[in-house]
């Protein structure tokens, strides 16, 4: 393999865990709730538990990437999911296995960070992103790793119980970290733990903004919301976990706060928000359709998860289209025309009362997906600051856990057992609130003032 296609490679090889394992427990619940005998309510943790870390812990995994190096935070995740993968096996006890699946989300949520910022520090072209092959590959590999996780989890759980879909972990991880250390370059972080506070402290001498007296101002009235959200809101949460890290003379004194994420453009924060809406829809369409088919077409468990594999079948086949498309015309079409397939899935799917119109819905939110995903995933580069593309990164991850785990939620309460009727109606209006805000969504940086970042 060429020098040039190795880091992708790589990268994507990491990040595959983290959607993997989010999805392939769906089909091993039953069997560890019989074995250990804990109820529904408490086995549903290994999944509602995974999600809660996937929005809690990839912000810092990123940030502990732009400041101690995104290699050792790469390869650290790596170790952690091997070493999860056998404890889990060996769990002697459902308290036990919980824990042990805490800790695997923990880890698993370092890769796609960290394996980011490396992609940004070596491959950036000259508008400051990475090349949109690259983007485009990640995105494919995390979307068909959680489309082909229940399928791959059905199989490991038929022939060889529950705690195969823990142990597959152990040599996906070893091949992982072999390739990593072999192909993955050391990245010398652009904010160094003795140069840059690992969290910024807000003192008296900030504006609301979070702002320094003199520095510029970034993003224009988008960078003044986001930054004004940053501190109170992130900082109070964070704060007394990380706990001071240093900081100018001037934060002496009362009134210091904290946040875990500087710099938080409005650019950024829209797209994240608009990258969480959109796994809403498509998450509950994930989690409904094999649902509704056990329940309404009565089609066998084993059966009813490959009826999400159009979702990661249409996104490997889409996902080269839309690289191509953002070429000719730039990525404000191609959202626009992901958040349209999004549209037209939902409604597909609100009037799916059989197979056939239902994996046509599929098929849709499966093209929408490689479309949304690749175009969103640029535009972090586009918003983020160059020195903190760990912790932007961690902040789109999140949000996709955000969508997820708001879905799983409202499946409960909206799905309607014999028909996709409530879960229909609910991923309509979102996919219209999607396209409206693809038509907003800012894709270019703003200049900023002071002699700052020039939109690319």
């Amino acid at each position: 393999m060429k020098p040039v296609g190795r880091l992708p490679a790589a990268v994507a090889l990491g990040t595959l865990f983290n959607p993997l394992n989010s999805s392939m427990i769906s089909v091993a619940l039953v069997h560890i709730e019989a074995e250990f005998r804990v109820g529904v309510a408490a086995v549903t943790w290994l999944a509602a538990g995974f999600y809660l870390v996937g929005i809690l812990v990839p912000t810092l995994m990123g940030t502990l990437a732009d400041r101690f190096g995104p290699r050792l935070v790469f390869c650290a995740g790596l170790v952690t999911m091997a070493v999860t993968g056998v404890l889990a096996t060996l769990a002697p006890s459902y308290a036990v296995l919980l824990a042990v699946r805490l800790l695997q989300a923990f880890g698993s949520c370092a890769t796609m960070p960290a394996g980011m910022a490396i992609v940004q520090a070596v491959l950036a072209g000259p508008d400051g992103r990475p090349p949109p092959r690259v983007i485009a590959t990640i995105s494919m590999v995390l979307t068909a790793s959680a489309a082909a996780g229940p399928v791959l989890g059905g199989f490991l759980v038929s022939l060889w119980g529950w705690r195969a879909i823990f142990l597959v972990n152990v040599p996906l991880a070893a091949v992982a970290f072999a390739v990593a250390l072999r192909w993955l370059p050391r990245v010398r972080p652009l904010g160094s733990p003795l140069g840059r506070p690992l969290v910024r402290p807000l003192g008296r001498g900030d504006d609301r903004t979070g702002r320094r007296a003199g520095e510029p101002a970034d993003d224009g009235a988008h960078g003044r919301a986001s930054g004004a959200v940053a501190g109170p809101v992130v900082g109070p949460v964070v704060g007394p976990v990380v706990g001071p890290a240093g900081g100018r003379a001037g934060d002496r004194g009362g009134g210091v706060r904290w946040a875990v994420v500087p710099w938080l453009s409005g650019g950024l924060l829209a797209t994240c928000g608009q990258f969480a809406l959109g796994n809403v829809v498509f998450y509950m369409a994930f989690f409904a359709v094999p649902l509704w088919a056990q329940g309404a077409a009565a089609v066998p468990a084993h059966l009813a998860g490959l009826l999400v594999l159009p979702l990661a079948g249409l996104d490997i086949v889409a996902t080269p289209v839309a690289v191509a498309l953002a070429r000719r015309t730039g990525l404000r079409t191609v959202l626009v025309l992901g958040s349209a397939l999004l549209l037209a899935g939902s409604v597909v799917m609100l009037a799916g009362q059989s197979l056939g119109p239902v994996l046509v819905a599929a098929a849709l939110l499966g093209a929408s997906a490689a479309f949304t995903q690749f175009a969103l995933n640029s535009l972090v580069f586009v918003h983020a600051d160059r020195r903190d593309t760990g912790a932007a990164v961690g902040v789109f991850q999140s949000s996709r856990y955000v969508g997820a785990a708001t879905a799983s939620v409202l499946l409960g309460v909206l799905l309607d057992r014999t028909g996709l009727g409530g879960g229909g109606w609910l991923m309509t209006g979102a996919s219209a609130v999607v396209l409206a805000g693809s038509a907003l969504l800012p894709v270019r940086r703003r200049a900023a003032s002071g002699g700052g970042r020039s939109a690319p």
